[in-house]
C-alpha cells in the first residue's frame, strides 16, 4: 500500500491485499466490512498474549509478517514488536526483485486469488508503518535501542488501489463509513522494484456530500523526483516497501 501524504519522507509499510470487492464511494473505493486482510476480527484475534510465541514459533520473517497482517486486531496489537523486528530483518536482506511486481500489485486477474475479467486492479490495506529514525537506529545501534513496538498500526482504514489497465493509483482514507478522502493519480514501475507515483486529483465525501477537484501540477516532482516506494517483498498476500525518505 501507499500513504496518503506525498511529502518527501514516507515510512516503511506492510500492506495486505483485499480478498473481496469494495463498494464505490464518491468516486473512491470504500472497503467492505471484512474485505481487507489484516483489518478484520477473525482468525486468531482472540488468542491471549501468552500464546503469541507459540503461534509465531518456527516462522521466518516473511511468515511472521503474513501471520500478523492476516490476523485480527487483538493479535496484531500484542505482536507489534515482532512485526517491527521482522520488517527490520527483511529490510537488511539483499533479496531478489519481487516477481511480476506490476501484476501482483495492480492486476486482479493474476495470482492465486485472481478474478477473471476484473479490470479494477487490486486493493490493498495499509497495516503497519516504521519511521526512518527507528529503522536507522535498529540498523546502526541494534533492535534493543528502539523502544516500544518500533512502529505503529495505521489508526484509520487506508486502502490503496493500483490498476494496471489504467495505470492509475487511488489512495483512500475512510473514517466510520461517513468520511472519505481519496487521492488519485498516475503511477509507473521502474527496474522491476521501484513504484513512482504522484497525485493529480482529490475526491472527498462527508456524509451525503461528495465533491472533488483536480490538484495543481507540481513541476518540481517529475521523473525520479516523484514520490516512490522501493518494494522489498510482494506476493498475493502482503507487500513490503521502503519510502522515498528512507524509512
Amino acid at each position: 500500500g501507499l500513504l496518503s501524504s506525498t511529502a518527501g519522507s514516507a515510512p516503511t509499510l506492510a500492506g495486505s491485499r483485499r480478498r473481496e470487492r469494495g463498494a464505490r464511494l464518491g468516486g473512491a473505493v470504500a472497503p467492505s466490512a471484512n474485505g481487507a486482510r489484516g483489518g478484520g476480527r477473525g482468525g486468531v484475534a482472540t488468542r491471549a498474549a501468552s500464546d503469541r510465541s507459540v503461534v509465531l514459533e518456527g516462522l521466518d520473517a516473511i511468515g511472521v509478517v503474513k501471520k500478523i497482517a492476516s490476523s485480527g486486531r487483538v493479535f496484531q496489537s500484542v505482536n507489534g514488536r515482532e512485526l517491527f523486528e521482522s520488517l527490520v530483518e527483511i529490510n537488511k536482506i539483499k533479496a531478489n526483485k519481487p516477481e511480476e511486481l506490476m501484476r501482483t500489485l495492480a492486476d486482479a486477474t493474476y495470482g492465486p486469488s485472481k478474478v477473471e475479467g476484473d479490470d479494477e486492479g487490486n486493493f490493498w490495506k495499509l497495516v503497519f508503518t516504521v519511521s526512518k529514525a527507528n529503522l536507522i537506529k535498529a540498523n546502526s545501534e541494534g533492535l534493543s535501542e528502539v523502544k516500544g513496538n518500533g512502529g505503529s498500526y495505521f489508526p484509520v482504514t487506508a486502502v490503496q488501489n493500483w490498476c494496471m489497465q489504467s495505470m492509475r493509483i487511488q489512495n483512500g482514507i475512510f473514517i466510520l463509513g461517513l468520511v472519505s478522502m481519496v487521492f488519485s493519480g498516475d503511477f509507473e514501475i521502474a527496474y522491476d522494484r521501484i513504484l513512482y507515483f504522484d497525485f493529480d486529483r482529490l475526491d472527498l465525501k462527508l456524509g451525503p456530500l461528495a465533491f472533488g477537484f483536480d490538484l495543481p501540477a507540481n513541476e518540481t516532482r517529475v521523473g525520479k523526483k516523484r514520490p516512490f516506494f522501493v518494494f522489498l517483498y510482494a506476493d498475493d498476500e502482503v507487500c513490503i516497501a521502503r519510502g522515498r525518505g528512507g524509512g
